[in-house]
């Protein structure tokens, strides 16, 4: 056992991320060894409803809500909320299918000796009809990516069905995969013994790609630091260590912090619960966010592909997103074009920085989404866009410019330079930007000291109650399951 425990273990993640994924931390993950030690919340969800589900078809039976009375009495109100849910779309999607579970033993990674490795990734449940029908169900629980139209679009069935190809190779299998959440449905009948060629192909040459890459495994700053757990001896963090949550702790071991989740946490314990540690599915959508991410990913696009100085880049690439007669965004754009700075070296755009805290306790990891990094006149300057309103007259008023700063001052200090954080204001009614954040060694060491002081608040919090006001209610995104929301009402259950 402890030398098949050894072997490296591949999962749909590893598959699908391969390429990207900092090549230092895919191959610990690949490889194993010591790692902090941090619960695995997204499970608490999948094992309080499979439980109740598989319970269900313990029998060849059609499920009912009644199978899942108290699943998941156990958790918070909000995961609860989920549950029961999940539970509703389960049996309007499956409420006319009498079948049977059936217990492969694949909760434990599959082994295959030919390739010298393990084989992880959930796989649901396999069930059988009355007349010998086999089928393979993949639930989501998180309404996380969804499949355009074939379930085998998605790594996590493809790595299910390999997984469950001795048990259906002889006969169709119909495959499943259901959004439990947001109620969204794809399946198709899948002939094993005709796609495996196929299907093993691909796997074998995405273990290819993860054992290309973690040849040489060099680390690279960026979104992976955020949940790391192989911080200790890492090169970019060189105070890193491993921390494991206490027991009965939900809390990783090494909190992350980003400006998104010191702002949840400033308007309200409960939502960071929820959100950033939980990671309970929204229920409620904030419709406001919608032209901010639009911008956000044109002017990515116009950066990636053209110049927004270019009239025809910027036509082309309206033209392109069916925005041509959009006034609003035209104008934004050219509001950035003004703002931009010309002749300036480009760093990146829509980049991540991270950095490590360890002493004084406790530890966390920083990150930070930068939309545009630039050197220019001495300084590392990082611009936001912002297509709201202007909250202050001063950049360094505002907690998550402070936070970049503090992020982004190592690299600056490694290139000789200061660090600016520019707001880009780009809605017309805001007619002058915020003054810059032009932080010394001063201000930096006082924003470490105050992120290091909400980790500790976040680290000691207990009771998680909800700050139960209606203007914060009214914008959260759990407001409908809440126990403590101000302005309930009824999940829309959104993106």
């Amino acid at each position: 056992m402890a030398e098949i425990q050894s072997l490296p273990k591949v999962t749909p993640s590893l598959l699908r991320r391969a390429d990207a994924m900092c090549a230092r931390r895919l191959a610990k993950e690949f490889e194993g060894g010591d790692r902090s030690s941090d619960p695995v919340n997204r499970s608490r969800l999948r094992d309080a409803f499979l439980a109740a589900a598989r319970a269900a078809h313990a029998e060849v039976r059609a499920p009912t809500l009644a199978d899942f009375a108290g699943a998941g009495d156990d958790l918070e109100p909000e995961e609860q909320a989920v549950v029961a849910r999940a539970a509703e779309t389960y049996v309007a999607v499956f409420g006319d299918r009498a079948v049977r579970y059936e217990d492969h033993g694949l909760d434990a990674p599959s082994v295959s000796p030919r390739r010298g490795l393990r084989i992880g990734g959930w796989v649901d449940l396999a069930v059988v009809s009355v007349d010998g029908a086999r089928e393979l169900r993949h639930l989501d629980l998180w309404a996380g990516r969804a499949p355009s139209r074939d379930p085998l679009d998605l790594e996590s069935v493809r790595t299910a069905v390999l997984r469950l190809s001795g048990w259906a190779v002889d006969q169709p299998l119909r495959v499943v995969w259901a959004d439990l959440v947001r109620g969204r449905v794809c399946e198709r009948t899948v002939v094993v013994a005709t796609e495996l060629p196929e299907l093993t192909r691909w796997f074998d040459k995405r273990v290819e790609v993860v054992r290309e890459r973690v040849a040489e495994p060099t680390a690279t700053i960026g979104e992976d630091c955020a949940t790391c757990a192989f911080v200790a001896a890492c090169p970019e963090h060189p105070t890193g260590a491993h921390f494991s949550s206490p027991r009965g702790d939900l809390r990783p071991g090494i909190l992350s912090i980003t400006p998104t989740s010191l702002d949840t946490w400033r308007r309200c314990t409960r939502e960071w619960r929820d959100a950033h540690v939980l990671g309970v599915p929204a229920s409620d959508a904030d419709p406001a966010t919608d032209h901010g991410r639009m911008m956000h990913d044109l002017l990515r696009a116009l950066h990636d592909a053209g110049s927004c100085q270019d009239d025809d880049d910027i036509d082309e690439l309206l033209a392109a997103h069916g925005l041509d007669a959009d006034l609003r965004v035209r104008d934004e754009l050219a509001r950035h074009a003004r703002r931009c700075p010309r002749g300036a070296e480009t760093v990146g755009h829509e980049i991540t920085r991270a950095r490590f805290h360890r002493k004084p306790f406790p530890a966390f990891m920083a990150s930070a989404r930068i939309d545009a990094l630039w050197v220019h006149d001495g300084f590392l300057a990082a611009h936001d866009y912002k297509t709201g309103r202007q909250w202050s007259d001063r950049v360094g008023d505002d907690a998550q410019a402070r936070l970049q700063a503090w992020v982004l001052a190592p690299l600056a200090t490694a290139r000789g330079l200061r660090v600016r954080i520019v707001f880009e204001h780009l809605a017309a009614e805001v007619t002058d930007d915020a003054a810059p954040f032009e932080p010394d060694d001063d201000d930096l060491a006082a924003i470490g000291e105050e992120l290091r002081l909400a980790v500790e608040a976040m680290r000691a919090e207990q009771g998680f109650a909800g700050v139960a006001d209606a203007e914060v209610c009214a914008r959260c995104r759990y407001r409908s399951i809440c126990p403590d929301s101000a302005v309930p009402g009824t999940p829309s259950w959104s993106a």
